[in-house]
């Protein structure tokens, strides 16, 4: 992750009060709200990508060291599915098939063991959501796809058969690896050798697209081999067709083609090299895509943030690569272990990287990592950091990744399906572990690029619960520092059930918005995005406020005289969001609110019960 911009520790005055008024008002006068200011509220959530460290406490900021989601998406590619594998236990907990399976079924093309036959997906990304996209590469087999691309859900689903359930894949028995009996089936039910929605029955799979889809730009035949998958600036996806050397702009909200055919052929007056086939790509913070080709060229399209161009080509003329890493304000390939510098157009050896290497990738300082059976991390200036040998049950790899942690992933390609894990510190093995046949993942399989080079961000998540079944939620107020071409955004859902919470979408909304949501429990995520300078915004504090209802002052569940007496005696004070003593809503507490409590009186002569 870039550096921060950290405040130098003045608070805002609006800040002061709202504290001082947190602190001296009664609990029970605030019971439907809540504000969180000081490290231990912001404790109370889940920080990732951000902190409140020393000497920028008591408010929240992006890590200066670049994390991401505590999952991998490894593309399987001798089945045709993809795993979820959850980096912090080293367990699969989900497995998505991505084509018609298994064997025997209508549509099905036996391929067990094979990587390029099939559908064979390889590529994989994720969005700064954490939503996940799988690249089928297609090798030709009969069907009418050329790639398919595969959308599937962090959060929420989609209620196909509207059971109020969410179908999918999960690890049913609890041992760690999903077997067949665990994935929801695919079947070409019209035997027309496509993916039509009434055919996906997982519900936590948003969408089914072949790339591209004939609407925005004409179908192409099989054979022609999806192979680079990247997310842009825009939350976007781009995909590249091999033997096509073309380029193809995908919406992440429906599959759509929004852009394309892109040809590969250097733009008059660009650098040139000549075209290239894609073969994997990353797009950085100014929205410039930088393709692999297999050969000695690496690619480069401008203005990816734009759907219609216009698109500058260029490509330079370097060694053979395969896989892609972008860190340093660098372009970093595997196979050849070179480096390009964007800045003067030129390449030279990664210092100290005398591996063989297919995959490549930087972790969340920057370090290189690559190696197809021996790893090793360098540093930015090539400081050798540590080697580690291929693990024992181990096997050589095409793809390598970095976790949550930092920690290495190297992806064992073989049908047995390993994961081999080295401690990102100091290569120290960590086990091996296991996955679905052939695993061919070398992308940005945990989102880390996305999340910390072509779009910086960061969450602060957090559930707070009312004690109020049916709870209305008023609004979601918050003090922000935002340098420029930063933002903050907060989303929300509300529940009953706080295991239901996973299941609903977030909704975003507007500082001190109404909501219109209710449930006892509310999950709010706060999102920091940084800009391509290195800055951060602040969050100083955010304050979630039911809707007043009655005047239940003290918190025993009836409104009586009890209560009217404290709004009484608060007359004069300046409110909270959601106190109920202001119970016109106006910001100040005054002889008006005495009279709407007095209303609301649940007895007669608003007596005690």
């Amino acid at each position: 992750m870039k550096p921060t911009n950290h405040t130098t520790g003045t608070v805002p005055l609006a800040r002061h009060l709202a504290l001082a008024m947190v602190l001296a008002c009664s609990s029970a006068a605030v019971a439907s709200s809540k504000t969180y200011t000081l490290d231990a509220d912001f404790a109370l959530g889940i920080l990732d990508g951000v902190n409140y460290n020393a000497p920028n406490s008591n408010q929240l900021q992006l890590n200066e060291v670049g994390t991401t989601f505590p999952i991998a998406w490894i593309a399987n590619a001798g089945e045709d599915t993809v795993s979820k594998f959850d980096t912090n236990s080293n367990r699969e907990i989900a497995r998505y098939r991505t084509w018609f399976g298994p064997a025997g079924q209508a549509g099905h093309f036996n391929h067990l063991g094979n990587a390029y036959a099939g559908a064979a997906p390889s590529r994989t990304a994720v969005d700064i959501q954490g939503n996940a996209y799988v690249l089928n590469r297609h090798f030709s087999q009969g069907t009418q796809s050329a790639a398919v691309l595969i959308k599937i859900l962090a959060e929420g689903f989609i209620d196909r058969n509207g059971n109020g359930v969410m179908d999918t894949s999960f690890d049913a028995n609890d041992d760690g690896i999903i077997d067949a009996s665990e994935m929801m089936p695919l079947a070409d039910l019209n035997g027309n050798g496509i993916i039509d929605d009434n055919e996906i029955l997982d519900e936590r799979i948003a969408w089914v697209k072949r790339v591209p889809d004939g609407i925005g730009a004409p179908l192409r035949p099989t054979g022609v081999l999806g192979r680079a998958l990247c997310i842009g600036t825009d939350g976007n996806l781009w995909v590249g067709l091999f033997s096509d050397r073309t380029y193809y702009k995908v919406s992440a909200v429906d599959g759509s083609t929004l852009a394309g055919p892109i040809s590969t052929v250097p733009t008059a007056g660009q650098p040139s090299a000549g075209s290239w086939t894609p073969y994997g790509c990353l797009i950085d913070s100014n929205g410039t895509l930088w393709s692999a080709s297999l050969s000695g060229i690496l690619g480069k399209i401008t203005n990816t943030q734009s759907n219609t161009g216009p698109y500058q080509v260029a490509s330079f003329a370097g060694n053979s690569n395969y896989g892609i890493a972008l860190a340093n304000n660098k372009v970093y390939l595997g196979s050849s272990n070179q480096v390009f510098d964007p800045a003067t157009n030129t390449f030279q050896a990664i210092p100290n990287m005398a591996v063989g290497s297919a995959g490549i990738v930087a972790d969340g300082s920057g370090n290189i990592i690559a190696g197809s059976t021996t790893i090793r991390k360098v540093a930015p200036d090539g400081t050798l950091l540590w080697q580690a040998p291929l693990q024992a049950g181990g096997s050589s790899s095409v793809g390598i990744q970095v976790d949550a942690n930092n920690d290495v992933l190297q992806i064992g390609f073989t049908s047995a399906g390993r994961i081999q894990k080295y401690r990102g510190s100091d290569g120290a093995p960590l086990g091996v572990f296991p996955v679905g046949n052939m695993p061919y993942t070398y992308s940005d399989a945990t989102g880390l690029v996305a999340r910390n080079v072509t779009s910086p961000t960061g969450t602060w998540t957090v559930i707070y619960d009312s004690n109020t079944a049916g709870m209305e939620w008023d609004a979601i107020s918050w003090t922000e520092s935002v340098p420029a071409g930063t933002s903050i955004t907060v989303s929300v859902r509300a529940s009953d059930s706080a295991a239901n919470l996973s299941a609903l979408p977030y909704v975003p909304t507007a500082n001190a918005a109404p909501l219109g949501i209710s449930g006892r429990y509310v999950q709010i995520q706060t999102r920091l995005n940084g800009n391509d300078s290195g800055n951060s915004p602040i969050l100083f504090d955010l304050t979630i406020a039911g809707a007043v209802m009655g005047c239940d002052i003290n918190g025993d569940g009836v409104t009586d005289s009890l209560d009217v007496a404290l709004v009484r005696a608060a007359v004069g004070q300046a409110a909270l969001p959601g106190d109920v003593r202001d119970q016109n809503n106006d910001g100040l507490i005054t002889v008006n609110d005495v009279r709407l409590c007095t209303l609301k009186c649940d007895l007669p002569r608003c007596a005690t019960p």
